[in-house]
């Protein structure tokens, strides 16, 4: 294993004696990054377990204290089906939704965990956007070290679930604040030097899967942008210990949902700094940062190999989950199917040429968020009443839902759905029975009103179909 010499800021270079409190730099805030002394030669340990196969590049711990789920040593698949829709020469989907807890954040655990059971740190502090929390709280229970973790209202259910599942003590707050240490307990956060450093071995893994040779792009997701710098961080690692690697020139593309994407908006400015965003707005909440710690990082890293930052929208992210689930039997949660939708962005408009090699890192598993599935499952089938009665939400009496299936034709005034429903359907109810549906159907989220038109000096009220009320049908 390497020891290591110092922490360094990823943003001035600032030094500091490694602490295992310390997250940030103090003088300008940025990330930190684990500077290791390295062995003579790397080796890749098959007597391992887990993490472990990678101990001659992380930061040493012993091996009593090393804790393990299995994490990483994950497929990288070969994506046929979707290279022959591209055009792509090659493209290889990095799959971390096997990891223990369904996220890449598994690796992070198994290091941090490890390092705190080798400090006889009693009790971890965390606050968390989902995933970390979820992953964490799975290997507190391995460790037998306490997890009290802070969350957000907004929270993904899947994760919220796996955090209680695993014993962790869950809180809600409106606002996270920064966490102090406190005697016996350490905070922990996503922009931790050890969780980012864990991250670096997807990297490894893929040159090693790609029979010791590395592709032309590596797209990945950017919310801390902690990710993109642990992937290039990688990169140079290999070049380092082996001097005669094949196409040694790797790009990284780092992805952000439109409604927060600080460092794509910096890309484009070709700025040197990134700026918070002053009003980030978007579903996808582990990606929601506005002001990323590795965010300076990880513009520079994506410049120095001549990559590219991209945002996409949330349409083009629902369409990306569906079609690498179609396409390749791969269930992704929203902020790991950013990678696709990037990758289909960037062929489309020629900015990546289609006899490239690309690897896309599929980050976590789309079962930690029932309620993007359920949206999905709205809009691609015809069981639409029954997801809505399984899941949990109002069952509709036959009367509304052919009401709404009457709007899904066209828009019409409370007349014509009566005489519709008696002509159509053969239900004869009366024309304030009918008013009274509608309003249940517009207090439920499944109908609006759309315009209010007079004929012959009397109003007509039309009702339409909202965008709920159109994924139900």
């Amino acid at each position: 294993m390497a020891k290591i010499a110092h922490l360094r800021c990823t943003n001035c270079g600032e030094t500091y004696d490694f602490d295992i409190n310390l997250k940030l730099c103090k003088k300008c805030g940025s990330g930190l990054s684990v500077e290791l002394n390295y062995s003579d030669k790397f080796e890749y340990l098959d007597s391992q377990i887990g993490l472990w196969k990678f101990a001659s590049i992380l930061p040493e711990v012993k091996e009593i204290f090393r804790i393990s789920l299995g994490e990483g040593n994950t497929v990288l698949h070969r994506s046929k089906r979707i290279e022959n829709e591209l055009g792509i020469k090659e493209l290889f989907l990095k799959d971390e939704t096997v990891e223990p807890t369904g996220s890449y954040l598994d690796r992070s655990s198994a290091l941090f965990m490890s390092f705190a059971l080798m400090y006889g740190i009693k009790r971890i502090i965390t606050y968390s956007t989902g995933n970390l929390g979820a992953s964490l709280s799975a290997y507190s229970s391995k460790s037998g070290i306490s997890l009290q973790a802070y969350v957000k209202q907004g929270i993904d259910l899947g994760k919220l679930y796996q955090m209680i599942a695993y014993g962790a003590n869950v809180s809600v707050v409106e606002a996270f604040k920064e966490l102090k240490s406190k005697e016996g307990a350490v905070v922990v956060t996503e922009y931790d030097p050890l969780v980012n450093e864990a991250k670096k071995t997807i990297m490894s893994e893929v040159f090693h899967q790609l029979n010791f040779r590395l592709p032309d792009y590596v797209i990945v997701p950017m919310g801390e942008g902690g990710l993109a710098y642990a992937t290039y961080k990688a990169l140079n690692e290999l070049k380092f210990f082996l001097k005669n690697i094949k196409n040694p020139k790797t790009r990284i593309i780092g992805v952000q949902p439109e409604g927060c994407a600080p460092i794509v908006k910096a890309y484009f400015r070709s700025s040197s700094a990134v700026e918070p965003e002053i009003t980030p707005k978007t579903r996808i909440f582990d990606l929601n940062i506005a002001d990323p710690k590795f965010g300076n990082a990880a513009l520079r890293v994506i410049k120095e190999t001549e990559g590219i930052a991209v945002s996409v929208n949330e349409e083009e992210i629902l369409d990306a989950i569906s079609f690498l689930a179609e396409k390749e039997g791969l269930l992704a949660e929203p902020a790991a199917s950013l990678t696709i939708a990037a990758l289909k962005k960037l062929i489309e408009h020629k900015e990546i040429k289609k006899e490239s090699t690309v690897v896309c890192f599929i980050t976590g598993s789309g079962l930690k968020d029932p309620r993007i599935l359920k949206e999905l499952a709205l809009r691609k089938s015809n069981l639409g009443t029954l997801i809505e009665e399984l899941s949990g939400g109002k069952t509709l009496s036959s009367t509304k839902v052919k009401i709404l299936k009457i709007l899904s034709e066209k828009d019409a005034y409370g007349y014509q759905i009566w005489r519709e429903l008696k002509e159509k359907y053969e239900l004869n109810i009366r024309i304030p029975t009918v008013y009274q549906h509608l309003l249940d159907l517009i207090n439920d989220g499944y109908v609006k009103k759309s315009e209010t038109i007079t004929t012959s000096g009397r109003k007509r009220i039309y009702y339409k179909l909202t965008d709920r009320g159109k994924a139900l049908i």
